[in-house]
C-alpha cells in the first residue's frame, strides 16, 4: 500500500497550473530523465487513475494551490469536487492565501469539520505579499491549526518564493518551536537546504519531511541524505509523494525502491507514516 501526499490531477482549475499548461516536453530540470506521464500529455483523469494503479498507489492527497502568476491558483472547490468524485482514493488538502489572515482564518473554519480534508497547504513565498514561513501574519493560522489538531503542509523547497531565502528551513524551525503541538510538514523537503531541514526535524519531533520529487529524481543532489535520516531517526517522520504530474508516478515508485532504504523503513515512508499523520 502506498499513499502519495502530493498529487495534482488533470482536472478543472489544475489545468491552468504551469505544470499542465506548458508543453509537457518543455521540461524543467526536475522533470529530466523520464518521459512525461501519458496522462499529462493527454490531460486525462482516467489515464492518471490507471497510472496510479500501475504504480501501486492506493490513496493520495490532492493538494490545493493559492499562488501568484505564473504559478496560478486552483479553487479549493475544485479540490473538493475531485475528491468527492473519487472518495475511495483521495483526500483533500485545501490551500490558504495568508496575506489576509482574517479571510484565511474564516476559510479555514469552513474546512475544519469536513472529513475529507486532512491538512491545510500554504506556500508563503508565493503569497500576494511574499513572506517567510515565520511571518507574523501566519501565526494566527498556525495557532488555530494547532488548536484544532489539523496538520500544516508548508511548501518550502525549490523555487517557492522570489529567492531561496524563502525556503530556508530556519523559518520553519522557529514555527515548530513556537507551536510544538502543531504537525508541521515541510513540503519539497526544504531542498536545497536538505541538511538544515533534516536538522530541524532532528530538533523538533513535530516536524515531518515530504521531499517528493527531490527524493524521487535520480542523482538529485541531497536526495540520499533523506534516506540516511530515515534509516536513522526520521523513519516515522519521512513521507512519500510523487509531485505528479511534475514526475510520473510509476517511475517515482521504481526509483524509490532503488534507493538504499532499510527494508523495514520502506512501508513506513510509503504508507504508515502518512496514514498516522493525516488520520487515513
Amino acid at each position: 500500500m502506498i499513499i502519495d501526499v502530493r498529487f495534482r490531477p488533470p482536472y478543472k482549475g489544475y489545468l491552468r497550473l504551469h505544470v499542465f499548461a506548458r508543453d509537457p516536453w518543455n521540461r524543467r530540470p526536475g522533470q529530466l530523465g523520464v518521459d512525461p506521464a501519458p496522462s499529462l500529455i493527454k490531460k486525462s483523469v482516467p489515464m492518471a487513475l490507471e497510472e496510479m494503479k500501475q504504480a501501486g498507489i492506493t490513496k493520495a492527497l490532492v493538494i490545493g494551490r493559492r499562488a501568484q502568476p505564473p504559478f496560478e491558483n486552483v479553487p479549493n472547490e475544485d479540490v473538493l469536487d475531485f475528491v468527492r468524485e473519487y472518495p475511495d482514493r483521495f483526500f483533500a488538502v485545501p490551500a490558504l492565501e495568508p496575506t489576509d489572515r482574517y479571510a484565511a482564518l474564516d476559510e479555514l473554519e469552513s474546512y475544519r469539520t469536513l472529513p475529507e480534508v486532512k491538512a491545510i497547504h500554504m506556500e508563503p513565498g508565493w503569497a500576494a505579499r511574499p513572506m517567510y514561513a515565520d511571518d507574523a501574519n501566519l501565526y494566527p493560522i498556525y495557532e488555530r491549526l494547532e488548536k484544532i489538531g489539523m496538520p500544516a503542509l508548508i511548501s518550502a523547497g525549490g523555487t517557492i518564493g522570489p529567492d531561496f531565502g524563502y525556503v530556508d528551513p530556519v523559518h520553519l524551525h522557529r514555527v515548530a518551536k513556537d507551536f510544538p503541538k502543531l504537525k508541521l510538514i515541510i513540503g519539497h523537503g526544504g531542498w536545497p537546504y536538505v541538511t538544515q531541514a533534516l536538522a530541524v526535524a532532528y530538533d523538533c519531533g513535530n516536524v515531518y519531511l515530504s521531499p517528493d520529487m527531490y527524493l524521487n529524481v535520480p542523482n538529485m543532489p541531497g536526495s540520499l541524505e533523506y534516506v540516511r535520516a530515515a534509516n536513522y531517526y526520521l523513519r516515522e517522520r519521512l513521507i512519500f509523494g510523487t509531485a505528479y504530474p511534475a514526475r510520473p508516478m510509476v517511475e517515482s515508485i521504481e526509483h524509490f525502491h532503488r534507493l538504499p532504504f532499510e527494508e523495514d523503513v520502506k512501508p513506513l515512508v510509503l504508507y504508515h507514516n502518512a496514514a498516522r499523520i493525516f488520520g487515513i
